[in-house]
C-alpha cells in the first residue's frame, strides 16, 4: 500500500480516463488513495485503470453517463456497496461544441448542458447523500474560465459551467455545518486533448498570449495540484469557493 495524504481515502472521479481528470485520478493515487474513474468509456477507464494498477497504484474503472440520473445512482450505489464510502468526489466529465450561437440547435445545447452542468449536479446530490450520512466529505467541480468571461463559439459551454458555479455556492452552505464541503475551480486554457482543438485556431492562441499573464497554457498536473488542496483537511475551512487557474487572466 502507498502511504500518503490520502490513504484508506475512496476517491470517485467522473471523466477521469484523459484530461485534468486523468491528472487527478493519478495524483490521488500518488497520495495513497483508491480512486474510480467513471465515464461513458469503459475501455478507457479500464485501461488506465489497469496502467495504474501495474505502477502499483490503488484504481478501479466504472461506466456511466452523467447525462442519466438513473446510471448516476447506480454509479454511486455500486461505489458504496463495494467500498462502503466515497470520501471525495471530482466531477471533471465535460464535453464542448464550439459554433456560433447562430449556429446552434437544440440538440448541442441539450448534449452539452446534460453533461456538463446537469451530471455534475446530480452526481454532487447523490454522492452528497452518503457524505451527510458519513458527516464528512469534499467535492470539486471543474468550472471554467468561461463561467466568467465567455469568449465566441462557447456560449452554451459557458453557461453550462457558470451553472456549476452556481450550485457549488448553493449546495456548499446546504451543507456548511454538516461536514461536507463543495468547492469548483476554473481553469483557463489547459493543454488536454479538448483545448488542443481549440488550440489550432490561430485566432485563440493570439487571444492567449496576449491576455494570459504567465504567457503559455496550463499543465493538467496545474489543476490536479489545487483538486488534491480543496480534497485535503488543510482546506477544511474553505467551501463554496471557486479558485481560477488562469495564469493571471481574471486579474489583468
Amino acid at each position: 500500500m502507498i502511504m500518503g495524504e490520502f490513504s484508506g481515502k475512496i476517491v470517485l472521479v467522473t471523466g477521469g480516463s484523459k484530461g485534468i481528470g486523468a491528472a487527478t485520478v493519478r495524483r490521488f493515487c500518488e497520495e495513497g488513495a483508491h480512486c474510480i474513474i467513471a465515464s461513458r468509456h469503459l475501455e478507457e477507464c479500464q485501461s488506465f485503470a489497469d496502467e495504474l494498477q501495474q505502477a502499483g497504484f490503488s484504481a478501479s474503472a466504472l461506466a456511466v453517463d452523467v447525462s442519466k440520473v438513473a446510471e448516476i445512482k447506480q454509479m454511486v450505489g455500486d461505489v458504496i456497496d463495494q467500498f462502503g464510502k466515497i470520501d471525495v468526489l471530482v466531477n471533471s466529465a465535460g464535453v464542448n461544441n464550439r459554433k456560433y450561437a447562430v449556429d446552434y440547435v437544440e440538440e448541442d445545447w441539450d448534449y452539452i448542458m446534460n453533461i456538463n452542468l446537469k451530471g455534475a449536479y446530480f452526481c454532487t446530490v447523490e454522492v452528497g447523500k452518503e457524505m451527510l450520512k458519513q458527516q464528512k466529505g469534499a467535492i470539486i467541480s471543474l468550472s471554467s474560465l468561461q463561467s466568467h468571461i465567455n469568449m465566441q463559439r462557447l456560449s452554451i459551454y459557458g453557461a453550462s459551467k457558470a451553472g456549476i458555479r452556481n450550485f457549488t455556492k448553493g449546495l456548499a452552505n446546504e451543507w456548511a455545518t454538516k461536514g461536507v464541503r463543495v468547492n469548483c475551480v476554473s481553469p483557463a486554457f489547459i493543454a488536454t486533448p479538448l483545448v488542443e482543438k481549440v488550440l489550432q485556431d490561430p485566432s485563440y492562441t493570439t487571444i492567449i498570449d496576449s491576455r494570459t499573464p504567465m504567457k503559455r497554457v496550463g499543465t493538467p498536473d496545474e489543476v490536479a495540484n489545487v483538486i488534491l488542496f480543496l480534497a485535503s483537511d488543510k482546506a477544511s475551512y474553505i467551501t463554496g469557493a471557486d479558485i481560477a487557474i488562469d495564469g493571471g487572466w481574471t486579474a489583468s
